[in-house]
């Protein structure tokens, strides 16, 4: 519904009725919503927009020094949507664009370089990239209202043009997906080797690099997994089940599944289920942020274990019971001393 006012309110200042009142509400709109909407908002105007004739650089910088009093100033990028490039100061995507296709819209000057085929083009190239490091977690709402929960260590993308004639997206590490229903057109989640095709239902992926497995576990709705190299090569999956791929046999299983072990890290737990230490000791990485340096030799026993707590020293102090370890923490840096 706010997405469909900020699109009239776009065109009215582009006609030329926008009240006083209204221009207040368009700046408000501008300034706290999601890039990936506003963009979204002003291509749909810029596609019935006409430019004037007048095309010259003092009315273009006129028209720049007059934008920067409405929108937002450059900003570091928030925990919703940020570049790829964490904790450094970025120039907000939404002005890259705003020279090609808000200038001329908002200001109503009419004043534009480039051809109209130029500038969808250079929108439809833009992709939004969301990476996180270890200990990190985020959350979007991506435009058609598919909410993503993106785990730690993880690439996910999608483009500025995202559900006009698709809706794709890539990931690299592990997301939880709540996607919103169009049987008009499916959701794809591509990863290296296999995508996940669904029209509108709640899973889990997993697909870190480097793991022997890709796996895709189903809340409710149907999912089909499929190679990416060979689309004949498919699964469909129901709820309560899970589709893993292995890397190294390049084909599908097919089993049942404990939705609570699959989804425990968006709850912000941590679950080992029958795992040993070589697979404990990188998921626990990935969750806290931290890095070990291992002297000794683990043992091989298995663990199944659920833990809530937030500090990895409480975790550390109830595994060194069961697996007999010593350690000293230095900042993120932990030495584990198997005895």
């Amino acid at each position: 519904m706010e997405q469909k006012k900020l699109s009239t309110l776009l065109t009215k200042h582009v006609n030329g009725s926008l009240s006083q009142s209204e221009f207040a509400t368009l700046r408000t709109f501008l300034a706290e919503f999601d890039e990936a909407i506003i963009e979204s908002c002003l291509y749909e105007v810029w596609q019935d927009y006409t430019p004037l004739a007048e095309r010259n650089t003092a009315a273009f910088e006129k028209v720049k020094a007059n934008l920067k009093k409405i929108i937002r100033p450059l900003e570091k990028s928030s925990p919703e949507v940020r570049s790829a490039l964490p904790g450094k100061l970025v120039i907000h995507p939404f002005f890259k664009y705003a020279a090609i296709v808000l200038l001329p819209i908002i200001l109503g000057l009419g004043v534009y370089y480039f051809t109209r085929e130029s500038v969808e083009r250079e929108f439809a190239s833009n992709i939004y990239t969301i990476e996180t490091a270890n200990g990190e977690r985020m959350r979007i709402t991506l435009p058609d209202g598919t909410r993503v929960q993106v785990s730690a260590n993880s690439i996910f993308s999608y483009p500025a043009v995202f559900g006009r004639k698709n809706r794709e997206v890539n990931l690299s590490g592990e997301a939880f997906f709540d996607v919103m229903h169009n049987p008009d057109q499916p959701f794809i989640v591509k990863t290296k080797e296999i995508s996940v095709k669904v029209l509108g239902t709640k899973f889990n992926l997993n697909a870190y690099p480097g793991e022997q497995f890709a796996e895709a576990s189903l809340v409710e709705g149907k999912i089909e997994a499929f190679l990416n190299r060979d689309h004949t090569k498919r699964m469909e999956v129901n709820p309560n089940e899970k589709v893993r791929y292995d890397y190294a046999k390049a084909g599908f299983e097919h089993s049942k599944t404990d939705l609570e072990v699959e989804t425990a890290w968006t709850r912000g737990e941590l679950y080992f289920q029958s795992e040993n230490m070589h697979i404990i000791l990188p998921k626990l990485e990935r969750y806290f942020g931290v890095k070990f340096h291992i002297a000794g030799r683990s043992p091989d026993r298995a663990l199944t274990a659920s833990y809530r707590e937030t500090d990895v020293n409480d975790i550390l102090r109830n595994l060194a019971i069961h697996y007999r370890f010593s350690y000293t923490k230095n900042g993120d840096i932990i030495y584990l001393n198997f005895r």
